[in-house]
């Protein structure tokens, strides 16, 4: 017996392997044709699993693309500024506190020497001396930062020329240093340092000042030459 054809489709209850006769099968296609010449669509519960596939496939596409660009925003949103950006879009540079300072004066008393041995020579072993930064206004400030000094002695030769060698060298900052106040000079710092044991008495030397401020603008003082005086015991 021929398998009935049910809503266009091989009746289920057919053997799966029984052949139709060439006439059947004729008639059946004939059967699948409506009046107008048109093939039926087929019925819902004919929708085959890979539309329900591609549907799926669509959806979990758009999502996987929103997720992507949801975290593509979100490390946008958290990188860091980079260096300088501030400034290459034209921010303004903060001004300093306080004005450079632009001259060191050093002034030495008369005697300068400092007597700090133990065995009472008259001898000096170290020297004193005031200094003001004065930052164009014509009076000492105080200012953050470090005093570098450099002392060198004299050593003449034969002919009188002068050969300068580095005896010692000292680096204090500020905020180690006794302050002072003066009416006209205004502010400034007591510079006090100890040459220990090196034999300079009776020698002359150059004493050079310099100023680096907290941004490491340096400031050179003039080379002040003294004589170490020698007490004949």
């Amino acid at each position: 017996m021929a398998p009935r054809l049910s809503g266009g489709g091989v009746d289920s209850t057919s053997a799966p392997f029984a052949r139709e006769p060439r006439a059947a099968r004729a008639k059946a296609r004939g059967s699948l044709t409506s009046a107008n010449g048109r093939v039926p669509a087929p019925s819902r519960s004919r929708l085959c699993s890979w539309d329900r596939l591609a549907l799926w496939d669509r959806l979990s596409r758009r999502t996987v693309a929103g997720i992507a660009a949801g975290l593509m925003l979100l490390a946008a949103g958290c990188q860091s500024p980079q260096p300088g950006a501030g400034a290459a879009q034209g921010r303004p540079r903060s001004k300093p506190l306080h004005p450079p300072i632009r001259q060191v004066v050093c002034l030495y008393e008369q005697r300068p020497w400092l007597n700090l041995d133990k065995t009472g020579d008259r001898d000096p072993e170290g020297i004193r001396y005031r200094v003001f930064l004065d930052d164009g206004a014509g009076r000492g400030v105080l200012r953050d930062g470090i005093f570098h000094v450099e002392m060198y002695r004299l050593d003449r030769g034969d002919d009188g020329t002068a050969e300068r060698i580095l005896v010692s060298d000292w680096h204090y900052p500020t905020s180690r240093l006794d302050t002072l106040r003066a009416k006209m000079l205004g502010d400034g710092y007591h510079l006090k340092f100890r040459w220990a044991t090196k034999d300079l008495a009776g020698h002359e030397i150059e004493v050079i000042t310099r100023f680096e401020d907290s941004d490491g603008r340096t400031i050179r003082s003039g080379t002040k030459r003294l004589r170490v005086p020698k007490y004949v015991s």
